[in-house]
């Protein structure tokens, strides 16, 4: 079941190509920023 789910994956991902900046824009959007102080 994992190899057919990667594949699948992977397989469906050729498609997001076009898509990524707009979907990383809209990620980096969606979150509120961490601070480097919340890390130590």
């Amino acid at each position: 079941q994992e190899y057919l789910d990667e594949f699948c994956y992977r397989f469906n991902r050729r498609f997001w190509e076009p898509e990524m900046p707009l979907r990383l824009l809209n990620a980096c959007l969606a979150h509120t920023p961490v601070k480097i102080a919340e890390f130590g």
